[in-house]
């Protein structure tokens, strides 16, 4: 019975204008709603389809160089994606993943993105237009920047992004923001090939880490980072104690509120944008990711917290003063941080002229990316500045 219900939906797609290759070994899984599997697509041999909101745009190339397997994702028009695992992830228009990937637990990657082949993706969010190059793990993290595909951050081959430390905790890293890089007018952050980092770092816009780096400290905008410092020691260590607390802090409320803020713009802008219910289906798919991507932080800063006053006794024991004021400073922020009127302040936000103006320039033929470049710069520069109110 299976069989032959594989074999009607297989049938049934081929009908409708799918393109899948081999039939035979093609699997898609009894869950998977096929009115979401939009013709013009091309599946490969040895791909698998499941997950119940699974969904494929129009024009696409699934599974090309051995097979893909897809489990509740939402796929836009154009994408590009060869074999590899794919899980829990929303993928805009036009992105292009090589052989050999993993993307899993809630990946968003906007209109454009390019990536390698052999890259790991966890909880990343990636702004138009980035490129990744190959063999990079690059978790926990979101970036912007650039203003076309000519004009793109990019992360060098084999970069590592470091997110896990000794206690058990995850941290996130910025490279550049979502408040200015919503609007498609910043300069792109460059990372140098087997560059090594560990989060929580912020880079702004314009930077450069030179290949081969190894850095775990912020880079301010247009600078040059160049780190290839070696360390040959071994000193006493106790995981109870935590180092420099208020810095992961602070970084981690950062992330946090750059992230509600893309949320708030896909609440306001994107889905109701969205010009047919695949669009909104993929849109509010994306929101969706953002939302869960605030929740895992606010939950690993959770678990961090707890661990702050055994660590505070110990270093108060041990007569560490600077680390003692430290972590006073980090519980601070921490207290500061869930009492933010981002609410009160979002609610007071009037998005209409932004809206509107980008609705005309859709109707009049401009892809998304184009309408955001041709707003005005009053309209762009007056949304920033009531963003910026929001971090």
């Amino acid at each position: 019975m299976t069989m032959n219900r594989d074999i009607d939906v297989v049938n049934e797609l081929i009908q409708k204008g799918v393109d899948i290759l081999a039939p035979q070994s093609v699997y898609i899984a009894p869950e998977v709603d096929i009115d979401r599997i939009a013709p013009k697509t091309v599946i490969y041999p040895g791909t698998t389809i499941t997950g119940e909101t699974t969904s494929i745009g129009a024009h696409c190339k699934i599974g090309m160089g051995g097979g893909a397997h897809l489990e509740n994702v939402q796929i836009g028009n154009g994408v590009s994606l060869m074999q590899g695992v794919y899980r829990d992830s929303t993928l805009l228009d036009g992105v292009s993943i090589r052989s050999g990937a993993e993307l899993r637990d809630n990946c968003l990657l906007e209109g454009g993105v390019d990536i390698g082949h052999t890259v790991g993706l966890k909880q990343t969010i990636l702004f138009p237009n980035v490129v990744l190059g190959s063999l990079i793990n690059f978790c926990d993290a979101l970036m912007a920047g650039g203003t076309s595909r000519r004009d793109h951050s990019e992360v060098g081959s084999c970069m590592a992004l470091y997110n896990f430390t000794p206690q058990g905790d995850k941290f996130a890293s910025l490279f550049g923001n979502a408040v200015d890089g919503l609007f498609l007018d910043c300069q792109p952050i460059f990372i140098g090939g087997q560059t090594q980092i560990v989060s929580p770092v912020s880079v702004g816009f314009g930077a450069v880490i030179a290949a081969g780096s190894k850095l775990s400290h912020d880079i301010a905008p247009n600078k040059l980072a160049i780190s290839h410092k070696s360390c040959d020691e071994m000193r006493d260590f106790d995981a109870r104690l935590i180092f420099n607390p208020a810095k992961k802090i602070a970084n981690t409320l950062a992330y946090i509120a750059q992230l509600r803020v893309l949320s708030l713009w896909y609440e306001n802008i994107r889905i109701p944008l969205a010009d047919d219910v695949e669009r909104q289906y993929l849109y509010t798919a994306a929101q969706k990711r953002i939302s869960n991507a605030i929740k895992e932080r606010q939950k690993r800063l959770e678990r961090f917290v707890d661990k702050l006053q055994q660590s505070l006794e110990l270093h108060t024991a041990h007569g560490n003063d600077a680390q003692i004021a430290d972590h006073q400073k980090a519980l601070l922020l921490f207290q500061n941080g869930t009492t933010s009127d981002f609410e009160r302040i979002a609610s007071q936000i009037d998005f209409s002229a932004i809206r509107n103006a980008l609705t005309e320039a859709l109707v009049s033929g401009s892809t998304y990316p184009q309408a955001v470049q041709q707003l005005t710069k009053t309209i762009t520069s007056s949304m920033k500045r009531t963003l910026r109110r929001l971090v």
